[in-house]
């Protein structure tokens, strides 16, 4: 999880985007940027860009900011098996596509590619201590990745589409208003009770997903992550729903939940723990998610934590999604968006995963260098891709 060491925030006045909508007084324009050791500054940090991505678009087809981004089958259409041809503009008239999960295909020893469609969810679970009981035996989920208008500029320019073109542009890095966005959304029909298409608890939409059925889809897990510090922030959010997601905040997963900005609690909370319960949501958060008009189903949704660091205390940290990382295949105690995807470089044969012998947390160092974050190893003519997974799993 991040770090939990609060410091005062530094008061700096900025611009996220370009390409943002303009929102209130309390909008992520007015918002401090972190630092890496200030857990409190990073939770607010995230939560503005959750309000910002989550504001009301206009769009009836795509009713949330974000969904008015790029999404990855649109920045390169060979990423989903798809012709050129395949990607239409406006936005509203584009067509909805669901992909596979790279990270799941890459711990499945498949190869990591999004071709179009749904993926199987994980009706096992890791027993005891996170099972998967909730879920049918035909159980799937739908993901999408969006990335802010900053980047996906950045990635046309700069011809970083294929792993050739980021060769030859050499070592990437990414403007510090770069966003991306990673949602998965599930149907109904795969629980065993099936939530109401109008549970107000969650955040719902029928969606024409191509090549699947038209049917309402709860977002059960969203990442976002940004380039407002060098190594990231690493932000993820789940409903507070035992429908949905019953292992959320079960440090027997991943790691307990902590948000000392959005909620009215300064320590980790989640079970086993002294702090099982959610506590409420920070004044704060519930007046910038009014003004902004977000729909009311986020008020229950909850950041389950922000990491800006490998390691906090001699410790790696861990953060990790108890519907996007726990469906992906992830381990238990194996899950930190920062050191995942640290190993994105270009010229590499993982994606979302480390070398042999090098760790899942803490830093992207062998057991010969274990306290410095040392990629790429020596002798390696590796490019890279700046955290980020999205160009990782470009065509060659």
């Amino acid at each position: 999880m991040s770090t939990r060491t609060l410091v005062p925030a530094i008061l700096v006045v900025f611009v996220l985007s370009p390409g943002f909508n303009r929102l209130s007084a309390a909008s992520p324009q007015a918002a401090p940027r972190p630092t890496a050791a200030d857990s409190a500054a990073a939770a607010r940090y995230a939560w503005f860009l959750f309000v910002q991505a989550t504001a009301p678009s206009g769009n009836a087809q795509r009713p949330l900011t974000f969904e008015n981004w790029k999404e990855q089958c649109e920045i390169q259409p060979a990423l989903c098996g798809l012709p050129p041809s395949a990607v239409k503009t406006p936005a509203k008239n584009r067509v909805r596509r669901a992909h596979g999960s790279p990270l799941r295909a890459s711990l499945l020893g498949k190869q990591a590619n999004s071709p179009v469609g749904c993926n199987s969810m994980n009706t096992a679970g890791f027993p005891p201590n996170a099972p998967a009981t909730n879920v049918t035996q035909n159980a799937v989920f739908c993901e999408e990745v969006f990335v802010n208008q900053a980047e996906s500029t950045f990635i046309t320019q700069y011809h970083l589409t294929t792993i050739t073109g980021q060769q030859k542009f050499g070592n990437v890095t990414f403007p510090w208003n770069a966003i991306e966005v990673k949602v998965d959304w599930v149907p109904q029909s795969s629980f065993v009770t099936p939530f109401s298409c109008t549970d107000p608890t969650l955040y719902i939409e029928t969606i024409q997903f191509e090549g699947q059925p038209t049917q309402c889809y709860a977002m059960v897990g969203m990442h976002i992550s940004s380039k407002v510090l060098p190594d990231w922030l690493w932000a993820t959010f789940e409903p507070n729903s035992k429908s949905t997601n019953p292992n959320r905040c079960n440090g027997n997963l991943y790691d307990l939940c902590f948000d000392p900005w959005g909620t009215t609690s300064a320590t980790p909370y989640g079970s086993p723990s002294p702090h099982p319960q959610t506590p409420p949501q920070s004044n704060a958060l519930a007046q910038l998610m009014k003004s902004n008009t977000l729909p009311k189903a986020f008020n229950n949704y909850y950041l389950t934590g922000a990491q800006t660091q490998f390691v906090q205390n001699g410790q790696p940290t861990q953060l990790g999604n108890s519907f996007v990382e726990f469906n992906a295949g992830v381990n238990p105690h194996q899950a930190s968006c920062i050191t995942c995807h640290r190993y994105a470089y270009a010229g590499t044969t993982n994606v979302g995963f480390p070398l042999n012998g090098w760790p899942n947390i803490g830093y992207a160092c062998n057991s010969a260098n274990p306290t410095k974050n040392c990629l790429p190893p020596p002798a390696t003519a590796w490019t890279s891709e700046d955290f980020s997974w999205l160009l990782g799993i470009m065509p060659k």
